[in-house]
């Protein structure tokens, strides 16, 4: 689906850092896996999770309908009679990695670092092939209903543009249904509610489709049993680097550091004389930031969203012990 036609312009910048927050738990698991887990759409935090923008899509179709003829007209009526039948969580579960351009933020380090508990795992971002059996793409989080909005009308708008030269036969029908239900899909993966802007965020998005569900797993939790989905963001083997790792404000920095340092070498890294910075947040800074020169963070393929433009390391790095990563 994300390098098919028919879809949105590719994200016109990506930031050269992206932040995850997560439990010391969480931090050892990445580290020694080399994955994320990607939470399932139903099992985020949002109750309105790939819905936020249902209204506004149907509306701005509405809209254009009144206005077209022909087979775009014929088009927009399938579209809105079968959306309901036909929207992204009808086929897929939708799995969300989610990061944060937010570094060292005080709202994210309560919401997901165990209360300044945890660590904040700085990932680089750079452009390079990606696993090839997962069909994931990097998207911005737009909280902005007048730019879903825009968004939606400018897309449809191109796709009912090049459905004015086709005629209204079955052939021509379901790929148009297809394209609108497609840029739908784009625009509720990336939309949420204005009250959630807080956490300016950027999701990794994996799609598994229902015949595909033996790929998820459950692990429980306070709100109940959660779904997920292991994810590589590096492909052929090749480590997670990190342009920082920050300790949370509420961490004992030097024996988090040594265990770190432990944990990242039992990882494959050679650490060399890398220090780690802890969260000011609460507390003073202590020692220095640690550096990656290596691409961090796949996030995207293809010439769809989430293509990602080129990047240069600039950095102090730290390397794999087993060669290069």
């Amino acid at each position: 689906m994300f390098d098919r036609a028919g879809l949105p312009s590719p994200l016109a910048s990506v930031p050269r850092v992206l932040y995850h927050y997560t439990s010391w738990a969480g931090a050892k698991g990445i580290l020694s896996s080399q994955q994320f887990w990607a939470t399932a759409h139903h099992c985020t935090n949002d109750a309105a999770e790939l819905s936020s923008a249902d209204g506004i899509v149907v509306e701005v179709a509405k809209k254009l309908r009144d206005s077209a003829s022909g087979t775009p007209a014929k088009v927009l009526d399938l579209f809105v009679s079968q959306y309901s039948k036909l929207h992204i969580t009808r086929s897929m579960t939708v799995c969300l990695a989610c990061f944060s351009t937010a570094r060292d933020d005080k709202e994210q380090w309560r919401r997901y670092g165990d209360h300044g508990r945890g660590i904040c795992l700085g990932l680089r971002v750079l452009d390079e092939s990606g696993p090839q059996n997962q069909s994931s793409a990097l998207l911005k989080v737009d909280y902005s209903e007048a730019s879903w909005r825009e968004t939606v009308c400018a897309e449809f708008e191109r796709i009912c543009t090049a459905l004015s030269r086709a005629e209204s036969s079955p052939r021509n029908l379901r790929p148009g249904v297809s394209a609108l239900n497609r840029l739908a899909a784009f625009q509720s993966m990336s939309a949420k509610r204005g009250d959630w802007a807080i956490e300016q965020e950027f999701r990794h998005v994996t799609l598994v489709p229902h015949s595909a569900t033996d790929q998820l797993k459950q692990r429980p939790s306070a709100d109940g049993m959660k779904v997920y989905l292991p994810v590589l963001v590096r492909a052929s083997g090749r480590r997670i680097a990190f342009a920082e790792i920050l300790i949370g404000p509420n961490r004992t920095a030097e024996s988090t550091r040594e265990e770190l340092e432990k944990l990242l070498a039992e990882s494959g890294y050679d650490c060399g004389s890398g220090n780690f910075r802890q969260s000011p947040v609460l507390r003073s800074p202590v020692g220095k930031w640690a550096y990656s020169r290596h691409p961090g963070l796949w996030l995207g393929k293809g010439p769809g969203p989430g293509s990602l433009i080129n990047r240069t390391p600039d950095r102090p790095a730290f390397t794999c012990a087993h060669g290069t990563c």
